[in-house]
């Protein structure tokens, strides 16, 4: 017997954070355009903490648990500081098909290594930006 317990939202996050920093450990390098081996830090004194866009709208349409409207704004807010927008529309499929993600994440392609970069630095944007959301 087993009991289930739902984390907190706060828990799933830092997880993900986690799991993608681990991600980004684990990918290998070589290429053309080699990806960036750090990720860029983006300023977030006075960024905007809500926007309209392809990830806000997947995120709203895919009714996650902690969902809300404030919460998918502010995450297409982190979204236009650090993806660009052919980006965002590759990412908001991601809300559909997770495993589209892990897909990238695997992929030996330099345009996949550096779409993880960006994923990773968006992710990294969105937890700080959105954390009281």
């Amino acid at each position: 017997m087993y009991c289930r317990t739902k984390p907190s939202s706060r828990v799933l996050r830092l997880g993900l954070a986690g799991a993608l920093m681990l991600g980004l450990a684990a990918c290998g390098g070589g290429g053309a355009t080699p990806a960036p081996k750090t990720l860029t830090p983006v300023s977030l004194e006075g960024a905007q903490r809500f926007a309209t866009g392809p990830i806000g709208t997947a995120c709203n349409i895919h009714n996650r648990r902690t969902a809300s409207q404030a919460r998918c704004g502010c995450v297409q807010a982190a979204a236009n500081l650090t993806l660009t927008q052919a980006e965002q529309q590759r990412s908001a499929r991601f809300f559909a098909e997770p495993e589209l993600l892990q897909q990238v994440k695997l992929s030996d392609s330099p345009a996949s290594e550096r779409f993880w970069y960006a994923w990773a630095a968006f992710a990294q944007t969105a937890e700080v930006l959105c954390a009281d959301t």
